[in-house]
């Protein structure tokens, strides 16, 4: 058995000098049993069923593989870690953020992609929790203003061509009838006099069309045989179709000519408004935006604490302890914070993959990751009163890295170090230790891939940083010549090139192969996650030590938005 010291969850501290004298008094043939105190407190069952209390009432879940002792400042392992226990962070100043709501891209990108998701001819909507949509349009300053509404549930909008959805065809061609109106009001009066007819918004006027054609001539021909006076009339590239999920029929049409984008906003009977789209749920509106004038890309545009909890439970377990998912909740506010307007181009902040932060609204959502986020809502990470490029990676083997060494960029607040805790986790880490075999031949191919290319494969060198990550990698030929690959080029080279899962690692030359082992998975700079996991169960610590152990000189400011 393992010698192990165990305090029960009560207010006892105990001295790690006295710790370290009871530890070495247990003799290694001690008998099964787990005293909780005295000799006759004996803890049934395994070690992972308890918790201990810290000095200042933190509480943690016990390891079955580890020993520990308490101090004053929370549970120590002994014997696997003389790391020193990061400080507390208060919230100490405040810093202006330029908006209130994120935009995000979740249906956007225009060429084939395994990561990003494409434009569309159409998106269906379905508010979960009420009916009935406002029609409107968000100015620069993300203000929304409404030109139009609905009682109906369910929606899809679409591109003004002809086009296939699931309700039924809609053609681009409409019969537009003779005048303007001031307001929605009047312009929907008007359409309810024909059983296909429906207001348009376009370019700050209402108009009222009749039917759906596919052609002008067809258009023309309809008008005449119903005895319509009204002209064959097709909207510019920039125009969306609203139209009744169920039927296609039309409700509403909004044309901004590329100047002002169709936002769409749930109305809601009870409580915040949750709307279905593409089998998640999501808080927040939508726009949808014709960028080229071909397919629509779709945004969320959702308040920055909503988004938060549409991020926590995606990129780390919702299920976790909370102190490593306030820590979490705080890198992805920070993050998304950081990086307002980033794809100006598309039209939104941040994208819903991992180009950006894995988001998916409210489907895998928990009350611990809800809590997490709400507990330490507004709260953000800065480094010299701006915010900080808040990365994060699932685990690290055993160091971060300074940030020019994988990204080029240099940040003083992206600083490798040893990290003593994270190991704690690997027992649920399944990449807390890796191997992989790759041939010599094999390895000069890929660099060829890389557009590196060396005749043969003799030899590897590989340099590492003082947290022992791989910096450079030198090849050489059986004539003598040599490639190097130095920082972000060895970090691209190994992980997508070698497909080793971080940078962590030893290579050891085996005659016609090299062998990889390490450990961790991601890029190493920032924050590990299970390293959080590790440092929230195991050792107790709080999400403001957890950020202040993982980034460098860091303060936490609380968020005012304009």
């Amino acid at each position: 058995m393992k010698k192990i010291l165990h305090i029960r969850a009560v207010s006892i501290v105990v001295s790690l000098v006295m710790a370290a004298a009871l530890l070495s008094a247990i003799p290694a043939h001690a008998a099964k049993n787990i005293y909780v105190n005295d000799s006759s407190g004996v803890l049934s069952g395994k070690l992972d069923s308890a918790y201990a209390i810290g000095g200042g009432g933190s509480i943690s879940r016990l390891s079955d593989s580890s020993a520990y002792v308490m101090t004053g400042s929370g549970l120590t392992t002994v014997g696997e870690t003389d790391a020193t226990i990061p400080s507390h962070l208060n919230v100490s100043g405040s810093i202006s953020l330029k908006y209130s709501k994120m935009r995000v891209g979740l249906y956007y990108y225009d060429s084939a992609s395994s990561v990003r998701n494409p434009t569309l001819d159409y998106a269906n909507l379905e508010n979960a929790v009420g009916s009935g949509y406002q029609f409107g349009w968000y100015d620069a300053s993300r203000n929304f203003y409404e030109v139009g509404y609905t009682s109906e549930k369910q929606l899809t909008m679409a591109i003004d061509k002809n086009v296939d959805t699931g309700g039924g065809h809609i053609g681009c061609y409409h019969i537009l009838l003779s005048g303007s109106y001031s307001d929605f009001t009047l312009a929907s009066a008007a359409a309810v006099q024909y059983s296909d007819g429906f207001p348009a918004y376009y370019n700050g006027v209402y108009h009222v069309l009749v039917g759906n054609y596919d052609s002008a001539a067809d258009a023309s021909a309809a008008a005449s045989a119903r005895g319509i006076a009204g002209t064959p009339h097709s909207a510019s590239e920039k125009c969306v179709v609203i139209s009744r999920t169920s039927d296609a029929k039309i409700l509403f049409e909004f044309d901004g000519g590329g100047v002002k984008n169709l936002a769409v906003r749930p109305q809601s009977s009870s409580g915040k408004a949750v709307t279905w789209f593409k089998g998640y749920r999501y808080y927040g509106d939508f726009e949808y935006v014709r960028r080229t004038g071909g397919k629509l890309t779709v945004i969320n545009i959702v308040d920055i604490e909503d988004y938060v909890k549409g991020v926590l439970p995606y990129e780390m377990s919702g299920t976790w302890p909370l102190e490593a998912l306030k820590a979490q909740a705080l890198c992805a506010r920070t993050y998304a914070a950081a990086h307002f307007g980033v794809y100006g181009s598309y039209g939104f902040d941040v994208t819903n993959d991992t180009y950006s932060q894995c988001y998916r609204g409210l489907n895998s959502a928990t009350a611990i990751s809800d809590r997490a986020v709400d507990s330490t809502a507004g709260q953000y990470i800065t480094y010299n009163g701006a915010l900080i490029s808040a990365l994060y990676s699932s685990s690290f083997g055993g160091g971060s890295e300074n940030s020019e060494n994988i990204f080029n960029s240099a940040y003083a607040y992206l600083r490798g170090k040893t990290d003593p805790f994270e190991a704690a986790a690997d027992s649920i880490n399944r990449k807390s230790s890796w191997t992989y075999s790759l041939s010599k031949a094999d390895i000069a191919s890929r660099l060829k891939n890389y557009g590196r290319p060396i005749s043969t494969v003799t030899a590897l060198d590989v340099t590492y940083s003082d947290t022992n990550n791989a910096i450079s990698l030198r090849f050489t030929d059986a004539g003598g010549r040599s490639i190097s690959l130095e920082k972000s080029e060895c970090y691209k080279f190994s992980t997508s090139y070698l497909a080793l899962p971080s940078v962590h690692y030893t290579a050891a030359d085996m005659g016609s192969y090299i062998v990889f082992s390490g450990g961790g998975y991601g890029h190493n700079v920032g924050m590990s996650q299970y390293g959080a996991y590790a440092m929230a169960t195991t050792y107790g610590l709080t999400y403001d030590q957890i950020i202040n152990f993982y980034f460098t000189d860091i303060a936490l400011s609380a968020g005012k938005y304009n």
